[in-house]
């Protein structure tokens, strides 16, 4: 069994994997900067009992981060439990797979390579991979597997937070489909504006991006809101949301 730990700026994602490739499970708890590592033992623990799993099938745990903040102490916590001294995602990992064509390789977020890779890997060259998270991003892989950068914009969440922070009588919201589109009251324009808006935004940056690209672009889309949006767009978009953890494999 391979153990992939996707270490984001809101929650880290457990995935468990066999060899071939199949992932069977998966399970998450937010990101907590001032825990320390009992805290990653604890949560851990309590995944690998629910899903039956034992110590001696595990033999191999990947780690993609973008809080180095808690690398040390995610680390302390799989050695204290495993044995195993885990193995950060790295950029070096992605040579042979995929080039990263950007100013600035070493900026580069470890999530946005493996997305990268799960895509180049499973779907396919040119392609344009979008992740729904803390924030979301577009990336794109021209026909040479060459990643030549993209896009980042406040996630959908992030940006709901922080209109009902900013914006007194506007309360934080479930985001759902509205019962209309032209809202009749605050929270269906608040629902309407939040999903149809983000639909449009990704539909219209995908129309500037795909002249860029050859024919036959793959779009992907992974992350915890793309189920949710992705729905309500015009292009023909995959949802792969195990696509992270495909690039880690």
């Amino acid at each position: 069994m391979h153990v992939l730990i996707d270490i984001g700026n809101s929650t880290v994602v457990i995935a468990l994997a066999y060899n071939n490739g199949d992932i069977t499970a998966t399970w998450r708890f937010k990101t907590k900067k001032e825990e320390t590592a009992s805290f990653f033992r604890y949560e851990l623990r309590q995944g690998f009992r629910k899903y039956g799993v034992e110590i001696a099938d595990i033999e191999k745990i990947t780690v993609s981060s973008v809080v180095p903040e808690v690398n040390d102490d995610l680390a302390q916590a799989v050695v204290d439990l495993t044995g195993i001294t885990p193995h950060f995602f790295s950029i070096a990992d992605a040579e042979g797979i995929v080039s990263i064509d950007v100013e600035s390789p070493s900026q580069l977020g470890k999530d946005r390579l493996a997305d990268a890779i799960g895509a180049a890997k499973c779907y396919g060259v040119p392609a344009i991979v979008i992740d729904f998270g803390t924030a979301t991003t577009l990336g794109v892989i021209d026909e040479n597997a060459h990643f030549l950068g993209g896009l980042i914009i406040p996630g959908v969440k992030t940006s709901l937070s922080a209109l009902s922070t900013r914006a007194s009588q506007l309360s934080s919201i479930t985001i759902e489909k509205p019962a209309h589109f032209i809202g009749r009251n605050t929270l269906e324009c608040m629902q309407s504006g939040i999903l149809y808006g983000t639909a449009t935004m990704i539909d219209g940056l995908i129309d500037k991006l795909l002249p860029t690209l050859s024919a036959d672009v793959h779009i992907i889309a992974t992350g915890g809101m793309a189920k949710t949006i992705v729905p309500h767009c015009t292009h023909q978009i995959i949802i792969d949301p195990y696509l992270l953890f495909k690039g880690l494999l």
